[in-house]
């Protein structure tokens, strides 16, 4: 059986009918993302591992109860958030995210061919900077919906599947997200 040929639904069909080794499929298929998006929330890589092993072995024991009308991904992105939730609550961490290397991710700023030039790659690693210590200060329910958005690629629809918000709450939710980010960016320009 070809992987990447078998939908995600079709997979959890084949392993409820006893081939539970498919399940490795699953795994193999959401292990990056998931890792990339509660490593965003939690910013610690052996306390992701853990909640990661965690959200597969709860993700195998529900599969029975999963509707296969619904999106696979934004169920077990669920699941991957419910835990994150969870060990935050418990850990009772003050910082939930840390955004690394913003400039690695797909949602980066364009580079000018200026960005080339030593200077250029100077201002861009302070932008950087700067974005990362106005995210640290963005509340919590603003920095998942645009991990969720931006760096998880999630649409409004499955962002409301993964948070259990109406679709209308999201929008919302990113728009305020994006304002508030703009304006502890304005906070550290006059820094």
């Amino acid at each position: 059986m070809a992987k990447d040929d078998v939908s995600d639904n079709d997979l959890i069909k084949i392993i409820r009918n006893k081939n539970r080794e498919s399940y490795s499929f699953i795994m193999e298929r959401y292990k990056g993302k998931l890792f990339s998006y509660l490593y965003r929330l939690i910013g610690n890589k052996d306390e992701v591992e853990d909640i990661l092993q965690d959200v597969f072995i709860k993700t195998y024991r529900s599969l029975k109860s999963y509707d296969t009308k619904k999106k696979f991904s934004s169920w077990i992105y669920r699941i991957a958030h419910n835990e994150a939730i969870n060990h935050i609550k418990r850990k009772s961490l003050k910082k939930f995210i840390s955004w690394e290397d913003i400039s690695s991710t797909k949602d980066k700023l364009e580079m000018s061919e200026s960005d080339n030039i030593p200077e250029g790659i100077w201002i861009r690693k302070e932008e950087t900077k700067k974005v990362n210590r106005a995210i640290d200060n963005i509340p919590f329910k603003y920095k998942q919906v645009l991990i969720l958005r931006y760096y998880s690629d999630k649409s409004y629809d499955e962002i409301s599947d993964i948070l259990k918000k109406p679709v209308n709450t999201v929008g919302t939710l990113i728009n305020r997200a994006k304002k508030r980010l703009q304006k502890e960016i304005e906070k550290l320009d006059k820094k």
